[in-house]
């Protein structure tokens, strides 16, 4: 059989390979058992009823594709794949019966029983026609299943192939079985017994695999390595924290995948969604066709105290700023900014205070007090107007910061006035190993000696830039 008639027979759907399917095996069925009861042969029985096993379960294939592809419904809310598995275990069940039975009478007829044989070439050539169909749908029916994921179907193919094999051995049997009729040898007589016995030995093995593959997805038993798998692409994507969970089962030939990730507690819901999105299309692509349901928890093990009070303010909705945290005889002191909105009444704001402390107390461990300052929110967008600045505040400024007693490589000074106020903005630059701890405490010492230096300026804003390196 060549690759081109493989590709066209693997297009087929699963219902058409289903039906083919059953087609082969009634015909090889009929044959066998036509032959097999004509000629005596209990190895040509044996592979006639295995060959009725095969047509039960072509037709539990036939009636689980047409089932197990339903899609989900109010009723069965994740499908019904597991049919497919159901029946595939079914199926095992049957061919390892049967293989208790072959097993059994081959063994009756080695020692207790004296049956004669008529071997014919018929024997033969329905042995040589059951290996060619045999090795065609095994073929078939594995291209099937590897292309739909078709446990049912890999368990036909196996099927098929055992056929193959015992097709084989039943031939040797039968050929030793005319030999002996021929020499006259009574010994290799028994080769049909031995031969049902070795082809039996062959399907019980072939059920059990099958039967244990099925039994494993029935009972949700994770794909081997498939979890490890999924863990390494989920944390490549930038924003997992932590993977703290991944549960993976398999319903026919679809997965169904359950991960939990915990993602920055800072993240607004919007980039939480693009993350978990993201962790989606790896899953995906490593799973094609998959069911993914991911499930976002906040990381609640930050690197810093101060980072840990800040996330459990950004949890509970309260905006913070002006954190301090000392730490006094091994008891933490807390000291905060609290933003309540300008139309919240003292009262309803004394309690977001004293709610937030009792969170605090309640999470961080060993804190002795936290003291909440309440601040009104400022309006979201200020109304103001512009006018213009005078020359001689600018060069004041400029006078104050090159009179300070740290030198800049470069400084920008802009002074901007809003509703009567002066507002000024100056950039320095300083050098880009500078640790941001000094470079802060230069800022904020440069504020308070311009201040001192101009005392009817009270809005300063200092950013602190790396001094550019020289290419």
């Amino acid at each position: 059989m060549g690759e081109g008639d493989l590709y066209f027979f693997s297009r087929l759907s699963q219902k058409t390979v289903s039906v083919l399917s059953v087609v082969a095996v009634t015909s090889l069925t009929l044959m066998k058992l036509g032959v097999g009861l004509f000629t005596q042969s209990l190895s040509l029985v044996s592979g006639a009823l295995d060959s009725i096993l095969d047509l039960v379960a072509m037709l539990v294939i036939f009636l689980t594709v047409r089932v197990a592809n339903r899609p989900a419904d109010y009723e069965y809310h994740y499908g019904r794949g597991k049919v497919e598995n159901f029946s595939a275990f079914l199926v095992s069940l049957l061919l390892m019966s049967t293989s208790v039975w072959i097993f059994y009478e081959a063994v009756q007829r080695l020692f207790f029983k004296d049956v004669s044989v008529e071997v014919n070439v018929w024997a033969f050539l329905v042995m040589v026609v059951s290996m060619v169909v045999s090795y065609v749908f095994s073929r078939l029916l594995s291209r099937t299943a590897e292309i739909y994921g078709s446990q049912v179907f890999e368990a036909g193919a196996l099927n098929f192939a055992t056929d193959i094999w015992s097709s084989a051995i039943v031939l040797i049997g039968l050929s030793l079985t005319r030999l002996s009729q021929l020499w006259g040898v009574e010994v290799i007589g028994f080769g049909d017994a031995v031969a049902a016995m070795v082809v039996a030995g062959l399907v019980m093995r072939a059920s059990l695999k099958i039967s244990r593959s099925a039994v494993e997805v029935l009972l949700d038993r994770a794909p081997k390595g498939v979890a490890d798998q999924l863990k390494k692409v989920i944390y490549t994507v930038r924003g997992v924290r932590e993977c703290e969970r991944v549960r993976v089962r398999r319903s026919g030939n679809k997965y169904f995948v359950d991960v939990t990730i915990l993602l920055d507690p800072s993240l607004s819901l919007a980039r939480a969604s693009r993350v978990a999105s993201e962790v989606e299309k790896k899953i995906l692509k490593l799973l094609p066709g998959a069911d993914v349901v991911i499930d976002t928890d906040p990381h609640r093990s930050p690197r810093r105290m101060i980072d840990r009070i800040r996330d459990l303010a950004v949890e509970e909705g309260f905006s913070i700023h002006g954190l301090t945290v000392r730490s006094i005889n091994d008891r933490l002191h807390i000291d905060v900014h609290l933003e309540v909105p300008s139309d919240v009444s003292v009262e309803d704001a004394s309690e977001h205070a004293n709610r937030f402390e009792e969170i605090v107390k309640s999470e961080i461990p060993n804190v002795e007090e936290v003291n909440v300052h309440l601040e009104a929110l400022e309006e979201d967008v200020v109304k103001s107007s512009e006018s213009v600045v005078s020359e001689e505040l600018v060069g004041k400024v400029r006078e104050a910061v090159e009179s300070f007693s740290v030198k800049f490589p470069k400084y920008e000074v802009e002074v901007k006035n809003y509703d009567g106020e002066s507002n000024i903005y100056i950039t320095i630059y300083v050098d880009g190993s500078m640790p941001l701890g000094e470079a802060y405490e230069i800022s904020s010492e440069l504020k308070d000696y311009i201040i001192r230096n101009l005392p009817s300026v009270e809005n300063i804003i200092i950013d602190v830039e790396p001094y550019p390196k020289k290419r």
